[in-house]
């Protein structure tokens, strides 16, 4: 049935037989509002600024990054034998030191001790071929007698030497007897093919004899 105008004309009596229509049981649908005449037309929407997205740094290159770490490993491998070469000769040189050290002060000990085989011991080829033990054992009986026995002895600061070799080392102490005022004994220790270390001098600094108690006056006991 056709539809017709009211009295009003009023577009919401309009009939619609379209598929978008209200299900309101009345049959019409809403028209579209007119634009009022005093609007202006927009003929381009309005430009909303973009937001330019960050732009992303160029990955490395897989070579690269190995070429990166090849150099990172080689020197850290570098620091890494310096530092171990360096390690390795001040253990090496200290434990040298020790080992001639010791000779020295067990041959002062032994002499302190009266222990006079043991001293013997201590001494160098080079020393045994032209004394023999008994021989050493009166020399030292004979100090002692005369001078008084070891009571003390210390190493004199700095005066420690060392051969470029590393071969032969050398140390002054201050020895003092119990009947004599102290005196500075030289000892001259060499290393053998062994390791071991010997006594090859014992004596005044600028002396050229073996002798126990440099500087002392003769004592013939």
């Amino acid at each position: 049935m056709p539809g017709r105008e009211s009295q009003g004309n009023d577009s919401w009596d309009r009939f619609s037989s379209g598929p978008y229509a209200a299900t309101n049981g009345t049959g019409k649908q809403r028209a579209i509002p007119r634009r009022p005449s005093n609007m202006p037309r927009v003929e381009r929407p309005p430009q909303t600024p973009r937001v330019g997205r960050p732009r992303r740094e160029p990955r490395q290159s897989g070579k690269r990054r190995l070429l990166i770490l090849g150099v990172v490993f080689l020197a850290c491998a570098l620091l890494a034998c310096v530092i171990g070469f360096a390690l390795v000769n001040f253990i090496q040189g200290v434990s040298e030191s020790s080992g001639a050290g010791n000779t020295a002060s067990d041959f002062l000990n032994s002499l302190a001790t009266q222990n006079y085989t043991q001293a013997y011991k201590d001494l160098d080829a080079t020393i045994t071929l032209q004394i023999a033990p008994d021989d050493f054992a009166a020399q030292a009986r004979q100090d002692d007698t005369c001078y008084g026995t070891v009571t003390t002895f210390s190493e004199v600061g700095g005066s420690a030497t060392t051969s470029s070799d590393n071969l032969t080392q050398s140390f002054t102490y201050t020895v003092t007897r119990s009947k004599a005022k102290p005196y500075q004994l030289h000892l001259t220790l060499h290393k053998d093919n062994y390791g071991n270390w010997y006594i090859t001098y014992y004596g005044s600094i600028n002396g050229s004899d073996n002798n126990l108690v440099p500087g002392l006056p003769t004592c013939n006991g």
